[in-house]
């Protein structure tokens, strides 16, 4: 009887440190941030999600698969085509809700569907992923943005309303950075930082794996 009752207790304990560690995951920590941040209940740490879906190993930061439906998403953008519009970037979002430019097309299309509520709300989820990325000013790899993936230097800069004219790769004092030469609709030039040491170390994952 004591041995069964020992037997018993050690399972439930095994079955307690299964659970525990599945919540330490990085797959339940990001189902547990995205659910919060759906919820709308509460103040979101945007950075926290966007860091926590890029930890997850079943998700690649270099190629998610999704190029040519955000393809499509910025051709029915350009053709007023609101309902494609929706519908692509609804896709997107479900498989990658951090990406702020879904979000913000999203909203556009709401706007163009007289859905004032909903283009509202994601235009907020939008910022508040965008305004993430800003750890910095951006002008010195001291004060450099942080970005889970390339896309993301791009799509700030959208937002900004500047146009990348260069790219580099950089090394300095043990971190790599990208530094964006970028021009605005005046003619205004200014180089911006971005820390990609996550990218850099998935890269380096992914070559190990294969």
């Amino acid at each position: 009887m004591l041995r069964s009752a020992l037997s018993v207790l050690l399972l439930v304990i095994g079955f307690a440190v299964s659970a525990q560690a599945a919540d330490k995951s990085p797959e339940a920590k990001y189902q547990a941030l995205l659910a919060a941040a759906k919820a709308g209940t509460g103040p979101v740490d945007w950075q926290a999600l966007r860091f926590a879906y890029a930890d997850q190993p079943s998700v690649n930061v270099m190629d998610d698969g999704l190029g040519a439906v955000r393809k499509s998403m910025m051709t029915a953008r350009q053709a007023n085509n609101f309902p494609e519009l929706l519908t692509d970037a609804k896709q997107i979002i479900d498989k990658d809700y951090v990406d702020g430019l879904a979000h913000l097309m999203a909203s556009v299309a709401y706007a163009g569907l007289k859905q004032p509520a909903d283009s509202d709300r994601e235009r907020g989820i939008a910022l508040g992923l965008l305004k993430s990325i800003e750890t910095g000013d951006g002008l010195s790899p001291a004060k450099a943005f942080t970005v889970i993936n390339v896309r993301e230097e791009y799509q700030l800069m959208a937002a900004w309303g500047r146009r990348v004219t260069k790219q580099s790769l950089i090394s300095q004092d043990g971190h790599a950075y990208d530094a964006l030469d970028t021009v605005d609709q005046r003619g205004d030039m200014a180089k911006f930082y971005f820390l990609i040491d996550r990218i850099m170390a998935a890269e380096r994952a992914m070559m190990q794996k294969k």
